[in-house]
């Protein structure tokens, strides 16, 4: 890895560049890949590439009958567990900077002993990328972790766009409340909603002051201050480039993977018992039912989670 010092222009002297304006590049290129992410998540109904969340909850067993006496405990049939899939996180990968060429850069100029040297792609990728891709996967979710992605109960976060209007995930359980012995036989699967969570992006920051550096003209060998349309454009391309296919920067995103946790963890709750019923209709038709009972179990955990590969 070679970091580099960039020289700026101070007044009519070339000046190398704080530790403190080196950052505010590396921030500008956060807030650039914020607006235009290239690995992205999106939302889906079904079939998402991230892999599958089940959320499970107790349902009642069948109501029984009989025209003599109410059929046993052992004789009515149990509770069970169903099963929801959940698989709504697509991530998605734009490699069409495969074939970039940075024949077009004029890259930031640096003292090496007294002399002046151009920062090679890799210098630059080294001293401004690199280091604003560290930032952006962590567990953060502020205005530098611009254009990823975390999980959130509400579907409303400040700073942040909702992706998908829909929850990603939501946990259910039996609404134990709703069975009664009067409604036998009840509908075997009463959910109620515990949780739903949702993906949001974050949003980019205004853009803050940063200095530009000095560059050869590509027309020349006589220095300037870099463009700064020009060197937006650097910045933009060359953080898409590594953020999506560069190896050892690549921003990848997993369920329960390795890497940083990003948002609210996500929790799959099934109450833990049932409750044996019983109703007298007539002295020809006794009823029982098993419905479910008891308290939150937690069965399994899900978290989003960014990381760099």
């Amino acid at each position: 890895m070679t970091v580099r010092t960039p020289l700026k222009l101070n007044g009519s002297d070339l000046q190398e560049m704080t530790t403190a304006e080196i950052e505010a590049i590396q921030t500008e290129a956060i807030r650039l890949y914020g607006l235009n992410p290239y690995v992205s998540l999106t939302g889906t109904s079904s079939g998402g590439n991230l892999g599958t969340m089940n959320d499970t909850r107790l349902i009642a067993g069948a109501g029984t009958t009989d025209v003599t006496n109410f059929d046993t405990e052992a004789e009515t049939p149990d509770v069970s567990t169903i099963t929801v899939g959940y698989a709504r996180i697509n991530q998605n990968i734009d490699t069409s900077l495969s074939n970039w060429s940075d024949a077009t850069y004029s890259y930031p100029m640096y003292y090496d002993n007294g002399n002046l040297r151009e920062m090679s792609a890799a210098d630059f990728g080294d001293t401004f990328i690199k280091p604003a891709i560290d930032t952006m996967v962590s567990s953060s979710t502020g205005t530098d972790q611009a254009g990823t992605y975390f999980i959130s109960t509400s579907n409303s976060v400040a700073g942040a766009t909702l992706v998908y209007a829909d929850p990603v995930f939501t946990d259910t359980r039996a609404d134990a409340a709703a069975f009664t012995d009067g409604g036998i036989p009840e509908t075997q699967d009463q959910p109620t909603t515990i949780t739903n969570y949702y993906l949001h992006r974050i949003n980019s920051a205004s853009q803050g002051s940063f200095e530009l550096p000095i560059c050869y003209r590509k027309s020349g060998t006589d220095l300037q201050q870099t463009p700064s349309a020009n060197f937006s454009t650097a910045l933009t391309t060359m953080i898409n480039f590594y953020a999506a296919e560069v190896t050892g920067t690549r921003i990848r995103y997993g369920i329960n993977t390795s890497g940083s946790i990003r948002g609210s963890t996500m929790t799959d709750t099934k109450l833990n018992s049932s409750t044996y019923l019983q109703r007298f209709v007539n002295t020809d038709d006794y009823r029982t039912q098993e419905v479910p009972s008891g308290t939150a179990n937690n069965i399994s955990t899900y978290t989003l989670r960014i990381r760099q590969e």
